[in-house]
């Protein structure tokens, strides 16, 4: 595969720094397949003739994409595009398979259960319901190119979305993705926590890993275009199989 220097591009007029905004060129093009796993970048005299700008800015927008592990320097032969493998899951992406598909993963899914239970008062909480109301509970194992990453449980207010019980395409599709298309519903904003734990050994079993090994639990409200809640979500997984990407630029999250 031939190096797209046709597709190389950035903005003088914007107040974003151009090494930053060589780095996200770089990465959109690794995420769209115009940069194959295993490719070699040219050198970073040609890279800063390319785009116009000194080997120094290169230089440092390319030590950032080794940090975030989406190229690997080989010492004496040159960079070269990463295989991928961890997920690395930034907070703009509101769905798990549009994450996984921006960073050239295959999403999946594998149900655990499927089913309605009485809302516990945490769960009413955060969903606006009364306690013991009727809330469906869906519990999978998600997958990046078949690999377990999250064992995650999803619960909605039942009343909102009735039959999501009897729906055989949430075990391997996306849940916003059927909100969407069959209830009109869109999550369009979410609060994450996150806080570190020790995997209990049923949840190693299902993420492939060992028992006490350090993993992250994430809990998410989701939140529709009324600022309504949609989804409480908790999710665990391994540490070293999954890292939480955050980027501040003046106060902004992206």
């Amino acid at each position: 595969m031939s190096f797209p220097d046709h597709l190389l591009f950035i903005d003088r007029q914007s107040k974003q720094p151009l090494y930053d905004q060589i780095e996200q060129n770089l990465c959109e093009l690794i995420i769209k397949g115009h940069l194959a796993a295993g490719q070699a970048l040219p050198s970073e005299n040609d890279l800063a003739e390319l785009y116009g700008v000194n080997r120094l800015t290169v230089r440092r927008a390319l030590d950032e994409m080794v940090r975030h592990r989406w190229v690997a320097r080989r010492r004496g032969i040159g960079t070269f595009v990463s295989q991928p493998h961890v997920a690395s899951i930034s907070p703009v992406k509101l769905s798990f398979t549009d994450e996984m598909r921006s960073i050239g993963r295959r999403a999946g899914s594998q149900l655990i259960e499927q089913k309605v239970i009485p809302a516990n008062l945490k769960i009413a909480q955060h969903l606006n319901l009364h306690e013991g109301e009727d809330v469906f509970e869906l519990t999978r194992v998600r997958l990046a190119d078949d690999i377990p990453l999250l064992l995650e449980t999803s619960c909605l207010p039942h009343e909102r979305f009735p039959d999501l019980e009897n729906e055989p395409s949430l075990a391997h599709g996306s849940l916003y993705a059927h909100l969407l298309e069959v209830y009109r519903v869109q999550v369009t904003g979410m609060d994450q926590t996150l806080k570190p734990v020790l995997l209990t050994r049923a949840q190693a079993q299902l993420l492939d890993a060992e028992p006490g090994v350090p993993g992250i639990v994430s809990e998410i409200v989701a939140y529709d275009r009324a600022g309504e809640p949609v989804e409480y979500s908790w999710s665990v997984t391994s540490g070293d199989k999954c890292e939480f990407y955050f980027r501040f630029r003046h106060g902004t999250l992206t």
